[in-house]
C-alpha cells in the first residue's frame, strides 16, 4: 500500500503542478484574447483531440496491464503507434484545407498543420511513460510532464504578446510535446527500446481498438460540442461554451488527473495479486467524490463570481453554461474510474458500448437544443449524465456486484457532506450577492469559509476521505 499511496503523492503533485500552470496561462490567454479568437482555436484543437485517443491505440495501457512485458512487447507496440500517429498525422495535413474550408476559416489549414507535428514524435513520449507508469514511477514523470507545462504557458503567452493571436496556442502545444520528447529520450526509462517491431501487434491492438474508441467517445463528448457549435453558430458562442466547459474540466480534472494515472496499475496489481478490484474501485471512486463532488457544487452555485475571477467580464455568459455543467460533471464523477476498471478486468469491449450509449444520445441532443442557446446545451448535457449514471451503475453493479444499497450506503456521508457545502455556499451569496460584489470578495469568503466546513462534516459524518486525512498528518507529525 505505501508504493500505491506514494505514487498517488508525486501523481498528485505531477498533475495538480500542470493544472495550475495551465489555469494560470488559460487566466492570462483569457484577457489578451478575444472570445471569438479563442473559439477559432477551439474548433482545431477539439478534432486534433480526438484524434489523439486513436493515435496511441492503446499501447501504453496494454503495457500497463500485462504481467509480463519483454523487449519484443515493448518493441511491437512501438511499432504500433508508430503506424498510427504516422497515418494520422499525414491525415490531419491532408485534411487542413478542406475542414477550413468546410468551416469558412482559412486560418484553420495552418492551426492543424502545426498541432499535427505533434503526432510524430507521439510514440516515443507514450511508449516510455507508460513504462514508468508500470513501475509506478511517477516521481520521473513529475519533472517530465511539468516542464513541458511551463514551456507550453511560458511560450503562449509570450508568442501572443508578439502578436501571434490563435497560432500562439497550437506552437505552444506543439513545444510542449517537444519538450516531452527531448527529456524522455535523455532520460531512457528501463525496459525502453527505439527501434519499432512491425511483427506481434495484433493482442496491442484488439486490446487498443476498444480502449481507443471507447476514449474517443468519452472525449468526443466534450469535444464535438466546440464542433457542431462552430458549424451552427459563430466562434464567440464557441468560445463562450469553451470556456465555460473548461473552467469545469479545470476542476474535475485536477482531482481525477491527479489519481487516474495510479488507478489503472492499481486496479490491474489488485487484480494480478488478490482479485479485489471491488473493493479498489469503491475505495477510489468515494475518496475522489468526497472531494470533488461538494468542490463542483459549490462551482454550480458560484459559477458566475469564479467566471469573473478567473478570467474576467468579457466571459459572463459562459457563467450560466458552466453552472450547468457543473451539476453534469457531479453525474459523471461518480463512474470516473468505471473506464479503468473495466480494463484492469479485460473488459474493454463493454467500455466502449457504455461510452457509445452516452455519445448517441449527446450529440443529437446538442443539435436539437441548440435554437434554445447555450444554456439549453449544457441542460442537455445534465440529462444525458442522468442516463449515464443509471447505465453506469447498472454495468457495475453486473460485474463487481456492488448492490444498489452497498453503493448508496458508500456515498451517503459525501452527500451530506455535499448538502452543508451548498448551504454555506448560499448563506455566504445571500449575504454577497454575486452580481453586485467584486467577484474576488465572493469568491475570497467562501475560500475562507468552506475548508473548514467540508473537513468538519468529514469528522462528523466519518467520511473514509477524514481517515486518510487523519493518517496522512499522523504520518507527517511522526517525521518531525
Amino acid at each position: 500500500m505505501g508504493s500505491i499511496r506514494t505514487a498517488i503523492i508525486f501523481s498528485t503533485l505531477t498533475r495538480f503542478s500542470m493544472r495550475f500552470i495551465g489555469m494560470a496561462s488559460t487566466i492570462a490567454i483569457a484577457r489578451l484574447l478575444t472570445p471569438e479568437e479563442i473559439g477559432i482555436y477551439a474548433i482545431a484543437s477539439a478534432l486534433v483531440m480526438l484524434l489523439m485517443e486513436i493515435r496511441l491505440l492503446g499501447a501504453g495501457n496494454f503495457l500497463v496491464r500485462e504481467s509480463e512485458v519483454d523487449d519484443d512487447c515493448v518493441r511491437s507496440a512501438l511499432g504500433l503507434t508508430v503506424l498510427i500517429c504516422g497515418t494520422l498525422g499525414l491525415a490531419i495535413l491532408a485534411a487542413s484545407i478542406p475542414v477550413a474550408d468546410f468551416y469558412g476559416i482559412s486560418d484553420l489549414a495552418p492551426i492543424f498543420a502545426i498541432l499535427s507535428i505533434s503526432f510524430f514524435v507521439a510514440p516515443y513520449i507514450s511508449i516510455p511513460i507508460a513504462l514508468l507508469s508500470r513501475e509506478l514511477a511517477f516521481g520521473v514523470q513529475f519533472y517530465v510532464r511539468v516542464a513541458a507545462s511551463i514551456v507550453n504557458a511560458v511560450a503562449g503567452i509570450s508568442l501572443i504578446l508578439l502578436g501571434y493571436s490563435y497560432f500562439s496556442l497550437a506552437i505552444a502545444q506543439t513545444l510542449s510535446a517537444l519538450t516531452q520528447f527531448v527529456i524522455l529520450l535523455w532520460i531512457r526509462p528501463e525496459g525502453m527500446r527505439y527501434v519499432p517491431r512491425f511483427k506481434g501487434m495484433k493482442p496491442i491492438a484488439r486490446f487498443g481498438i476498444f480502449t481507443s474508441l471507447a476514449h474517443l467517445v468519452k472525449k468526443a463528448q466534450v469535444a464535438l460540442p466546440d464542433m457542431i457549435i462552430g458549424k451552427m453558430g459563430t466562434t464567440a458562442q464557441v468560445g463562450m461554451f469553451s470556456r465555460g466547459l473548461g473552467f469545469v474540466q479545470f476542476l474535475s480534472q485536477t482531482v481525477f488527473s491527479s489519481i487516474q494515472p495510479v488507478v489503472l496499475p492499481y486496479m490491474a496489481k489488485s487484480r494480478r495479486e488478490a482479485g479485489r478490484v471491488r473493493e479498489a474501485y469503491l475505495k477510489a471512486s468515494v475518496l475522489t467524490g468526497a472531494i470533488l463532488i461538494p468542490v463542483l457544487g459549490v462551482a454550480s452555485l458560484s459559477s458566475l463570481p469564479a467566471i469573473r475571477f478567473m478570467f474576467g467580464d468579457q466571459w459572463d455568459a459562459a457563467a450560466p453554461v458552466a453552472a450547468w455543467l457543473a451539476i453534469w460533471a457531479m453525474l459523471r464523477s461518480v463512474h470516473w474510474f468505471a473506464s479503468d476498471m473495466l480494463m484492469a478486468i479485460g473488459r474493454e469491449g463493454l467500455m466502449l458500448v457504455r461510452e457509445s450509449l452516452t455519445f448517441v444520445l449527446l450529440i443529437p441532443t446538442i443539435i436539437f437544443l441548440y435554437p434554445g442557446g447555450l444554456e439549453s446545451i449544457a441542460k442537455g448535457f445534465v440529462l444525458v449524465g442522468v442516463v449515464d449514471l443509471l447505465i453506469t451503475t447498472l454495468v457495475v453493479n453486473q460485474i463487481l456486484r456492488i448492490g444498489l444499497r452497498d453503493f448508496v450506503r458508500a456515498w451517503l456521508s459525501t452527500l451530506v457532506v455535499l448538502a452543508c457545502c451548498l448551504g454555506v455556499t448560499l448563506m455566504v451569496l445571500a449575504v454577497f450577492p454575486a452580481a453586485t460584489n467584486p467577484a474576488w470578495l465572493v469568491i475570497g469568503v467562501e475560500a475562507l469559509v468552506l475548508p473548514p466546513v467540508w473537513l468538519g462534516m468529514l469528522m462528523l459524518t466519518r467520511n473514509p476521505l477524514y481517515f486518510e486525512i487523519r493518517l496522512g498528518y499522523q504520518k507527517i507529525r511522526r517525521k518531525k
